[in-house]
């Protein structure tokens, strides 16, 4: 069956913004499309009933018989496949699709896929405005800014797309001119039954890839691919011939190819070991799509970052204060830990708390002795850090954390907000969180 087949029933699950996207795409080119939300007000419901008066648009739950009916599931990347209404939809005959594949059906330029339990948004925009420097037109989409079918009938000599588990998972193929995997640590453990699971789901980023690019200090992200695909990788090592890492030079440690010294890495504007290791990945991704080295490198140095990412919001009598609100698994509260660590003392004063997901938390335990003078915790899942940070203080919310924090902080502290955790038991997402401990933070006197 094809994707935009004529007579083809198409199911559009879910109308968040990627559903109401598909919507409008099918409608676009003349196709039967209907619409389901198991949530009995979900967003652009009432945009969809306006645009669309005489769709089929159920909600409240899903309807079994109306997926059976389905030719095509259009899925939002939030609804698992082991829903019982999509699995009757598959046992049927349906084909599962999503924006991305119908996206990467018409598109004709080289195609960049980006992922990893931590830093994928970063090394995305990173790695398109280093794209955007040598006059292409990049599409930066996927797991990060708008939809990516409201851009399809736009013309891109570049696609760099970030995709989650949850997108890997909808898509047969990528076929990615090249694709990477940056890390894999523990997350989404309350969908997936275990972390092999979970490692699977990554690893389909490489499916169809004409090259790959890996982490070598993180074996989960080796590639599984065909000898005549081309394969590099990168590391916060010294290099071999061929490979990204670093270098030791008169001028100081230095991004590399091989033997060749590219950057210093003192010039970088992202403060953090892991956003080394995250310009790394960017020179590997711009040189596999021939993007010249010196629009990359200019990128690489004027970099400011992602909000929510490790951003210093400011500095206060001495003390810096860090919102890192995307932090929502224990990986990437390690790597800020390990970023921002102090060779001579514990200088980190850290707020953690909020929905666990399931997720093992003992690895941030010796993180946390070795770079932390203070721990404060917060939020719905604050039992499970007793092992993990013995010492904390237990509060009932951010504000707290924050109050009790700003009252013991000294010049030389870091103040970081890396929660850890999801954060839908206080707010609405990750980006309120981080907006509300902004404006906080700049509130202080």
């Amino acid at each position: 069956m094809t994707l935009i087949g004529a007579d083809t029933k198409y199911l559009v699950v879910g109308l968040g913004l990627t559903g109401l996207s598909c919507v409008r795409y099918l409608a676009a080119r003349g196709k039967w499309v209907a619409v389901t939300d198991s949530r009995t007000n979900p967003p652009n419901l009432a945009e969809v009933k306006t645009q669309f008066p005489d769709m089929d648009v159920q909600v409240g739950g899903f309807d079994i018989e109306q997926f059976e009916q389905a030719d095509v599931l259009v899925m939002s990347p939030g609804v698992a496949l082991h829903t019982p209404a999509v699995q009757a939809a598959i046992k049927a005959g349906a084909r599962v699709t999503s924006d991305i594949e119908l996206f990467l059906s018409e598109f004709t330029g080289q195609v960049v896929a980006i992922t990893g339990s931590n830093a994928k948004s970063t090394v995305t925009q990173w790695l398109g405005e280093a794209i955007q420097r040598s006059g292409r037109s990049v599409l930066i989409g996927g797991n990060i800014g708008q939809p990516v079918l409201d851009v399809a009938d736009q013309m891109f000599d570049v696609a760099v797309l970030e995709l989650s588990s949850f997108q890997l998972e909808l898509l047969p193929s990528v076929g990615a001119d090249i694709a990477t995997i940056l890390n894999v640590s523990e997350d989404h453990m309350d969908r997936y039954d275990s972390m092999a699971r979970y490692q699977q789901a990554k690893q389909r980023i490489y499916f169809g890839a004409k090259q790959a690019l890996f982490n070598r200090q993180d074996l989960l992200t080796q590639p599984l691919v065909a000898p005549n695909v081309k394969v590099a990788s990168f590391a916060l090592t010294r290099p071999d011939l061929k490979q990204y890492g670093l270098l030791e030079t008169p001028s100081g440690t230095c991004l590399a190819l091989g033997l060749n010294a590219l950057l210093p890495t003192s010039v970088l504007a992202l403060p953090g070991r892991h956003n080394i290791a995250n310009a790394l990945a960017v020179l590997a991704l711009a040189d596999a799509v021939q993007n010249p080295r010196e629009h990359t490198l200019a990128a690489l140095r004027n970099f400011s970052g992602l909000p929510h990412r490790c951003q210093l919001i400011r500095e206060l009598a001495g003390v810096r204060y860090f919102n890192d609100s995307k932090a929502t698994n224990v990986g990437s509260t390690l790597a800020a830990l390990t970023g921002l660590a102090q060779a001579d003392r514990k200088a980190i004063v850290l707020l953690l708390g909020g929905q666990a997901k399931g997720q093992e938390l003992g690895p941030l335990a010796p993180a946390i002795a070795a770079h932390c003078k203070a721990v404060f915790v917060y939020g719905e899942d604050q039992s499970r850090f007793t092992d993990v940070a013995p010492q904390a203080t237990y509060v009932e919310s951010m504000f707290d954390a924050l109050a009790q924090a700003k009252a013991i902080v000294q010049a030389g502290d870091v103040l970081l907000l890396s929660p850890a955790c999801a954060s839908f038991d206080q707010f609405t997402n990750f980006e309120q969180r981080g907006r509300q401990f902004v404006t906080w933070v700049e509130a202080l006197a």
